[in-house]
């Protein structure tokens, strides 16, 4: 079914405007490497304080492929716990003789032929926002000279990165000040959105289709703007959103009107804060504009199928599907894990739900049970 190529939705007036973090940070690397040929790799790995977790985010590697999908809890590195403390650089000159706790992005360094690094952490005011990794397959490389140059280089590196965070994060501030502006009201709960991204985030991660993986910063974004899927739902009367029985066929027509209510919010958001041709943005559009596709054709507004659905959105589909069939809702109990499971496959083997979306969800059971129990509904 997929393609390994993200199509051009219709909603999707963005896509082919903005750049990545990795397609800037690999603009960045050809310059670097026109003065210091040796710099092999440059790597952003995010860290999350909520968790304390560092996650690979990007980066631009000579004669190799990335390091991806790795994280690893910062109290757990001691290394760059100690660059984070101290707010300084460091270099390496010799990675196979420096470190005598091996990690997996260390193990991952030596099995690539890397021997030299300069690591710089990054931060947005007084808050860590993650490092900046520059390794060489050359030892003792990182000369005063070099490194001073880095410096200057690793300012500029995280403030892009930084930009690209800020800009992400401003737009789901802007969504969620705009729902709360509207009163919004619905019987999803936070710990339903809460689930969702999780689930999302979870799928994102562990699928497997034809073609490339999603990028690290791909997933991220995933997870950042799954819960902002229905903030159409701000244009839904109150006797249609909060109604505990079926709606009727006007009723209905107009809830399905909540999508393109959300997209043009999303648009006009994105307009005011100048990030039309921000690729994040074209994310979040996708997921907003193409959540009720349906892989068949049956779904709405626009009826898409198979591949004319952007994966962002089938990803979010099938979390939403997941969280809806387990949880508790007025007009129906919770569903068992292995019930909903049936209905899961079901749906994807009619293409309703797209199938890798569904396999990569259910890869990992026990990460199901960790995420329902760590975000339970209350009551």
């Amino acid at each position: 079914m997929n393609t390994g190529k993200r199509p051009q939705h219709p909603f999707d007036l963005v896509a082919s405007g903005g750049h990545s973090t990795a397609e800037r940070l690999r603009a960045l690397h050809e310059l670097l490497l026109a003065v210091h040929p040796f710099i092999h790799r440059i790597a952003i790995a995010l860290y999350d304080p909520a968790t304390d977790r560092l996650k690979t985010f990007a980066s631009s590697n000579e004669g190799c492929a990335p390091l991806t999908r790795y994280e690893a809890r910062l109290a757990e590195v001691p290394s760059l716990r100690v660059l984070a403390e101290t707010r300084r650089s460091r270099v390496v000159h010799d990675i196979d003789m420096a470190f005598e706790c091996d990690t997996t992005h260390t193990e991952w360094l030596r099995s690539e032929g890397f021997r030299s690094s300069y690591t710089l952490p990054i931060y947005s005011h007084a808050e860590l926002a993650g490092f900046l990794f520059v390794d060489s397959r050359d030892p003792g490389v990182f000369v005063p000279e070099v490194t001073r140059t880095l410096d200057v280089f690793g300012e500029l590196t995280a403030q892009l990165y930084l930009v690209k965070l800020a800009a992400a994060r401003s737009l789901i501030g802007a969504v969620r000040i705009a729902c709360r502006m509207a009163s919004i009201r619905d019987t999803e709960t936070g710990m339903h959105l809460e689930r969702m991204a999780k689930y999302s985030w979870l799928i994102a991660r562990q699928l497997e289709y034809d073609g490339p993986p999603l990028s690290d910063e791909f997933v991220e974004y995933v997870h950042l703007f799954a819960p902002l899927h229905d903030v159409g739902k701000v244009g839904v009367p109150d006797d249609i959103l909060l109604k505990p029985g079926r709606l009727d066929h006007d009723g209905w027509t107009r809830m399905q009107g909540h999508v393109e209510l959300g997209v043009q919010m999303v648009d006009e958001i994105t307009a005011d804060l100048g990030l039309l041709t921000d690729d994040a943005a074209a994310i979040m559009r996708n997921i907003v504009g193409g959540h009720h596709e349906r892989g068949d054709g049956s779904g709405y507004p626009l009826g898409l199928a198979r591949d004319g659905i952007p994966i962002e959105a089938r990803i979010v589909a099938v979390a939403d599907a997941y969280d809806a069939l387990t949880s508790k809702r007025v007009y129906k109990q919770a569903w068992s894990h292995e019930r909903a499971v049936e209905q899961l496959q079901r749906e994807a083997a009619g293409e309703k739900l797209d199938p890798d979306c569904v396999r990569a969800l259910l890869r990992d059971p026990q990460a199901l049970v960790e995420i329902r129990s760590r975000f339970p509904d209350q009551g």
